[in-house]
Order: structure tokens, then sequence, then C-alpha cells
């Protein structure tokens, strides 16, 4: 949108240059103003940021990763589409693709685990569904198997911390709901922004920042944000006032439980380099 001092700028410029001492009446002011506004080129842009913001989340929950701008422009131009419609797309072209399948099944392997899956859980996890489909799966057989999930909990710890979790913090992640590797991370490493220096052990409502270094993020509006949970299947079975009430506007497989730093909404999947990417001290 044009910022009412640039409209300013641009009336006195016209008065300038086509009435030199003239007095710029008010009615011609208005429509100078109201013409601006009205431009097709700010209503065009206006429009693309809203189609983008759908498109973007829509490739979090279906690939676990953005966009580029090249697939955002191509996206675009299918006109505007619900998240539910979105992941629909993108659903068909995972089954049609067989490369594409696999770099989802690895990447979700990759955020839920923390580790490459084997060409066996890849084959396993063939069929064309989504990463949050995927995740899903994960997150159920983390919270079946608390031992492995201990293991996923010692990873998050080493990437961020260079140490494993102690027993207090091991005790602490399992008396919540199971998370993914990629949120865990998210999480010990907001809870260690804020209690730094001197960290001991983790405690407090896990949280996470949608300015993550270790997180691929969308922001999204609340609207977009309802949708999206609707659309692939993240509805919490709480109580969706108190939810949004302790700030829990997080859009990801098993974010139910993780608060927004900021209140913000947004959904998110492990970085590109999650795994692989050095901690900073």
């Amino acid at each position: 949108m044009v910022s009412l001092h640039a409209v300013l700028h641009l009336t006195r410029v016209a008065v300038n240059a086509n009435l030199g001492r003239m007095l710029l009446k008010p009615r011609f002011a208005f429509l100078f103003v109201a013409s601006v506004l009205a431009s097709p080129s700010a209503t065009s842009l206006a429009q693309s940021a809203e189609q983008q913001e759908p498109i973007a989340a829509s490739f979090v929950l279906a690939l676990g990763r953005t966009p580029t701008s090249i697939e955002l422009e191509r996206w675009e131009k299918q006109g505007p589409l619900s998240l539910a419609d979105l992941l629909a797309r993108h659903r068909r072209q995972l089954q049609d693709n067989v490369a594409d399948q696999r770099a989802v099944i690895v990447k979700a392997g990759l955020d839920a685990i923390g580790l490459a899956p084997g060409e066996d859980d890849i084959t396993s996890g063939s069929g064309g569904g989504t990463y949050t489909d995927l995740m899903q799966r994960h997150l159920q057989w983390l919270a079946e198997h608390p031992a492995e999930y201990e293991q996923v909990v010692h990873r998050a710890y080493r990437l961020l911390l260079q140490r494993d979790a102690y027993s207090l913090e091991v005790d602490y992640w399992k008396r919540q709901p199971a998370l993914s590797f990629a949120l865990l991370v998210g999480c010990i490493e907001d809870w260690a922004r804020r209690n730094r220096p001197g960290l001991t052990a983790t405690t407090g409502v896990a949280s996470v920042s949608v300015n993550s270094e270790h997180l691929a993020t969308v922001r999204l509006s609340p609207a977009v944000a309802a949708e999206a949970r609707v659309a692939a299947g993240l509805v919490s079975a709480g109580d969706a006032a108190l939810a949004s009430a302790a700030g829990r506007h997080l859009v990801a497989p098993g974010g139910d439980h993780v608060a927004s730093v900021g209140g913000i909404y947004f959904t998110a999947a492990g970085a590109a380099d999650l795994v692989s990417a050095p901690a900073k001290r």
C-alpha cells in the first residue's frame, strides 16, 4: 500500500509541475489521492501478498520446506486457491513423482528423529504422503517408544549445547507430548537464549520463535493459520480458546503444546541444514 507521506509528496510534485503557483483545489487533491491508492499496481501487490501466504504455508506443510521465488510465481499463476486445494495439489504431485516422494520422506525423517532414514524406511514411507502426514506418523511412533524418544532429546541437546540432556531435562520432555527433533531444537534454542549465561536445566514453558535459525518458518495471519490447521489435520483436541490464550499459535506436527514467542502465528519445519548445521554459542 502507498503511504500517505508518499501520496502527499506526489501531490506536491504534480502541483509544482502542472499548476505553477496556482493553489491546489481540495476536490482535485482528493481525486488525486484516491487515484493513487486505487492504482492497479497497488491492488495487484496486495493480492499477490495474500496469495503468497497460503502458498508458502502449503509448501512447509506438504514438503517440509519453503518455496523458491520461482515456485511462488508459478503457483500464483494458478489463481487463488484454498489451503485444502493447495495441499491436495501437492499430494497429487508427490504421488506422481518418485524423486519428490523420496525428498519428503528423507526430510521428515531428519526433522522427526535427527537421522536420515534407511532405504527400508524410505520404501515403507512411499505412497505420496505429505511431510505433515509422515511427521505425524513419526511422532506417534516416538510416543510409543520412550527409549528412542530419549535419544532424540539427547540428539537435540548435542546439536545446540554440545552435551547430552540432563536426567531432569529428559524427564521434563517426557512429561509432555512427544516433539520432533526439529521442534525440540527450536525450543531448546529459545530456552538457552532466555537463560544465558549460567544455563542450568531446561524448565518452564516450551516455546519457539518464528526467527529460529534452525527452522524454516512462514508467518501467518490468524485466519490463514486456522485454515491451515484444518486443511493439514492439525486441529488440537483441547480447548482452542485456552490454547490461543497461552500463545500456542504454532501450526506444525506436534506443535499443539508449544507456545509461540510473541504470540505470532506461523508454520515451521526444520531448516534445510538442521542436522548438519553447527550450533552457535
